[in-house]
């Protein structure tokens, strides 16, 4: 009778390489993946300032036309009429905010006009005659005498002879002795600077403000434009560094893709065999294709909608946002990679029937329980609104599809679901 054989303690008896070998393999693998990363985050500095504006456009977009609905509708008018499409897309299009300011009433002087219109007409006579208009003032006051004042005679002399009685002459010794003080003089005022002509005007107008009855519905109202305010903002010195280094990273990973990848499949590819070298060819592009399907339809697609939903829901709890730069591009990179994730549905659906896990009549007949699971793994992958679910749950839904043709239509081959073959 035979004993059953002891499991092989060394798993790379069987294998042509040591464990030694792998290792090495597997840092020189590394070290050109790590290279070319390297390189391509050099090249990706370059136009990481290019990404990140690039990024901020649809969020600016969404700020602006939400902006415009806001100021439309709180003058109460309805932003979805037609007849305001036009006005809307010009503030839009020129990145401008509709603003009402009160106007503060004039400060009016002696003649009945304002301040500032007395000031005009000074001044444009005493250009008339070719002189300072302050030169006019300071003429005009040193010419002016006060009323009511007596004249000094000039003829009176004062009586040098006439002696204060019961005076006693001072003694010359005791005069010599004791020395006069001199008289203290009095300290010079500190000189005000003179304000500016638009200083004292303003301040004129808020005395003029205050003499008149404080009523924000009695001043006159105007209607301004002023440039939005629409972008990100930055709560740290160093998070625009750290950003441009993300961004960079992010497109050198892109740029330097195919080589990365080359380094690491050098690696796995050793340990596998023929046939499935075959499989990873095959359906290695199709994952790619599906992955950047996923990716362009989040960021061109979904993300403008999912911004302006979550800029409406928080104006309807009465609060502003201030986008910051590192959470906006935070939200931007995991919006897209769950779509992409998403998108590979298919070749999961393939890869579970060629495994004997499920059946394609099983995939058929659980249809509906499919799509409640894509509903509910859109509401995770997405935020809280209906537009962004519906926009990730109908593709997937298509997909679960496509991925039941597959399985129907692709045929078996070697290794990957055929019945205990062993190619070797």
């Amino acid at each position: 009778m035979e004993l059953p054989s002891r499991p092989k303690d060394n798993l790379f008896d069987d294998s042509t390489m040591t464990f030694g070998e792998h290792l090495e393999e597997l840092r020189r693998a590394l070290r050109g993946a790590v290279l070319w990363l390297a390189i391509g985050l050099g090249v990706g500095l370059i136009f990481a300032n290019r990404l990140v504006n690039y990024v901020q456009e649809p969020l600016r977009a969404a700020i602006l036309s939400f902006q415009a609905d806001r100021a439309i509708a709180r003058r109460g008018l309805d932003p979805e009429n037609e007849q305001l499409q036009p006005l809307k897309q010009f503030l839009v299009d020129n990145s401008f905010e509709i603003e009402t300011v009160l106007l503060v009433p004039r400060a009016v002087g002696e003649s009945g006009k304002a301040v500032e219109d007395d000031a005009a007409e000074e001044k444009a006579a005493a250009e008339e005659k070719g002189s300072d208009p302050k030169d006019e003032k300071d003429k005009k006051d040193s010419t002016a005498k006060p009323t009511g004042t007596a004249k000094p005679d000039s003829t009176a002399k004062p009586d040098s002879t006439a002696k204060p009685e019961g005076t006693a002459k001072p003694d010359s010794k005791q005069a010599a002795a004791v020395p006069s003080e001199p008289a203290a003089e009095p300290e010079p005022e500190p000189e005000l600077e003179e304000l500016p002509e638009h200083i004292q005007a303003e301040q004129d107008d808020l005395q003029a403000l205050l003499g008149s009855e404080l009523n924000a519905d009695v001043l006159q109202r105007q209607t301004m434009l002023r440039p939005s305010r629409a972008g990100l903002n930055a709560h740290k010195s160093e998070e625009g560094f750290m950003i441009w280094i993300k961004a960079g990273l992010m497109i050198g990973a892109v740029l330097a893709s195919p080589m990365i990848f080359y380094h690491l499949w050098g690696f796995v590819s050793a340990g596998l065999y023929q046939h499935e070298r075959q499989y990873v060819y095959v359906y290695l592009p199709v994952s790619v294709v599906l992955f950047a399907a996923g990716v362009c339809l989040a960021f061109f697609g979904v993300l403008y909608y999912v911004l302006s939903f979550l800029l409406t829901f928080n104006a309807g709890m009465s609060v502003d946002i201030q986008p910051r730069l590192s959470y906006y591009m935070s939200f931007v990179l995991l919006l897209p990679l769950g779509f992409g994730v998403a998108f590979q549905l298919p070749l999961v659906m393939l890869f579970l029937e060629r495994l004997g896990m499920f059946t394609v009549e099983a995939y058929i007949s659980s249809w509906r329980i499919a799509i409640l699971v894509i509903a509910v793994a859109s509401m995770i992958l997405t935020p809280a609104d209906v537009t962004s679910m519906v926009a990730l749950a109908v593709p997937l839904i298509f997909l679960y599809f496509l991925g039941i043709l597959m399985c129907k239509y692709i045929p078996r081959g070697r290794g990957l679901g055929s019945a205990a073959l062993d190619p070797r």
